[in-house]
């Protein structure tokens, strides 16, 4: 039987009109059924919001039965420490948290209750509630370093859980970066991995076996691998034209949910480029936590922080006050377990990243988060705070130290109200102490906005050459002057409103 003349016809066509064809072809298919995603497409406030984004891998998200599954199942792995952060919280304090934090909610609440107005009741108790996605105009990218963190690892990923579902899946990226690790930390990423996207969490895990060598600059090792956790920031950007309003940036602590959620918070509302915590160790000849982190913090006067119980941790006095009242800090520069970002200096010219010093340029050979505090002040975005309400530990032996359960003394102090009165949250001395209970009550002085001042003209500086000791500084400190631009008041405008409406 011969064959069609249509048929004949087709296949003397050469190769790049057959092409041409089927692209045509294509096109019109693709007009007369079009594919729509079931995906929100991702977008910040730095996109015109008309603007069409598709994820080139499209993320479905997951029913609400499978979400109660993957909460459950979190909150089964996660051990003692976080979980018990806001467990049995006075009412007093969790009404006030609920307003504090209501304006961070990342989507639409049901009439009645919600997952966010829970999350201080038992995790056995937690249902999941219908949860509609709404437009955001401020996405979180969060970005974690971790090594030889087996421990922390389940509580860290229960709060980044409990974190996400109240700023809003579709608002937050997890950026994660390992290396060296000797324990079974890889292991247990793998499976926090599956289980986080099963939930519609965005995250991005990358693990190496790279370790720093012995002959190795310290701080140009970790700078790298700070700056790791940061390229799906740049990747993002590139390829899918997203851009994040807030840097989370967290090392290998124990943190609770109400600890995020204030430094946030706290970042926001006064529109700060860098926002701390405090972090805490345990000092064997006390017998008792002291600050930790003062390698990188340093005050307002460019003094360093003290490695002290917390009436002697500030030199510098105004600051030592607040500190010791619970009050947010200006400070020259601080880590300290958790830092806030601006990412603006990240997109913009100068364009800042992790760094070690330029030691032949005469640069102090600073901490790598010391030079990006600096670099933020020379870049205009000099608004840097700490929150000394956020207390950070490492291990469990300090956490609880720092988080002591609340007493009951209704018997002895004669009435039922637990934690102050409305008007006097300090009546409570158990809130007056330092290392009090959690749900510690806020008090008016903590919203207020802080009054910022240019940086100081000089700062302590204790290098770090790498020519001598492999783990500490080796060099002797030196009081290092500060661009002209940090001590300029410019240095201290708000330069990318990043303000909660509302506030």
């Amino acid at each position: 039987m011969g064959k069609q003349p249509g048929v004949l016809r087709l296949r003397r066509l050469t190769t790049p009109v057959a092409l041409a064809i089927g692209v045509m072809l294509g096109m019109l298919l693709s007009r007369l059924f079009p594919w729509t995603a079931t995906t929100p497409a991702w977008r910040s406030n730095h996109i015109r919001p008309k603007s069409h984004q598709q994820s080139r891998q499209p993320i479905q998200l997951p029913t609400l039965d499978q979400r109660a599954r993957i909460l459950n199942l979190l909150t089964s792995l996660s051990p003692h420490y976080t979980k018990q952060c806001t467990r049995n919280a006075q009412p007093l304090y969790v009404q006030q948290t609920l307003e504090r934090y209501a304006p961070l909610i990342g989507h639409k609440t049901p009439s009645s209750g919600s997952w966010f107005s829970k999350f201080f009741a038992d995790e056995d108790d937690l249902r999941v509630g219908r949860r509609d996605l709404v437009p955001s105009d401020h996405k979180y990218f969060f970005a974690i370093n971790l090594y030889n963190s087996f421990d922390i690892i389940p509580d860290l990923f229960a709060t980044l859980f409990r974190v996400a579902a109240i700023l809003g899946y579709h608002n937050v990226f997890v950026s994660i970066y390992e290396n060296g690790s000797t324990d079974q930390t890889k292991a247990l990423l793998r499976i926090f991995d599956a289980l986080t996207r099963s939930v519609g969490l965005r995250i991005t895990i990358r693990t190496s076996m790279r370790r720093r060598g012995a002959f190795n600059h310290r701080i140009e090792y970790l700078a790298e691998v700070r700056n790791a956790a940061f390229v799906p920031l740049h990747e993002l950007r590139d390829a899918e034209n997203e851009y994040f309003d807030t840097i989370v940036f967290m090392n290998d602590i124990l943190p609770c949910v109400d600890d995020l959620l204030e430094l946030i918070y706290q970042s926001r509302k006064n529109n700060a480029g860098i926002t701390c915590a405090a972090d805490y160790m345990y000092h064997e000849e006390i017998g008792s936590p002291v600050f930790y982190d003062n390698w990188v913090a340093r005050d307002i006067n460019g003094t360093a922080l003290e490695n002290a119980p917390f009436e002697r941790i500030f030199h510098h006095e105004d600051s030592s006050q607040r500190f010791q009242r619970h009050l947010p800090i200006q400070v020259q520069s601080c880590w300290n377990g958790i830092a806030i970002l601006d990412p603006a200096p990240f997109y913009s010219p100068p364009h800042v990243r992790f760094r070690m010093a330029r030691i032949t340029e005469g640069e102090c050979s600073a901490s790598e988060c010391s030079l990006i505090c600096n670099d933020y002040w020379e870049a205009g975005y000099g608004r840097i705070m700490m929150v000394p309400r956020v207390k950070l530990a490492y291990d469990r032996k300090v956490f609880d130290i720092i988080h002591p359960p609340r007493r009951n003394l209704t018997a002895i102090r004669g009435y039922a109200r637990m934690g102050g009165l409305p008007d006097d949250p300090r009546t409570d001395p158990q809130d007056r102490a330092w290392f009090g209970p959690h749900d510690r009550l806020f008090t008016e002085e903590e919203s207020e906005p802080l009054t910022f001042v240019p940086g100081p003209e000089h700062v302590w500086c204790w290098g770090w050459d790498g020519a001598g000791d492999l783990e500490g500084p080796d060099v002797d400190p030196i009081w290092e002057r500060m661009s002209n631009k940090s001590m300029h008041s410019d240095a201290i405008l708000v330069r990318h409103d990043r303000s909660i409406p509302g506030l």
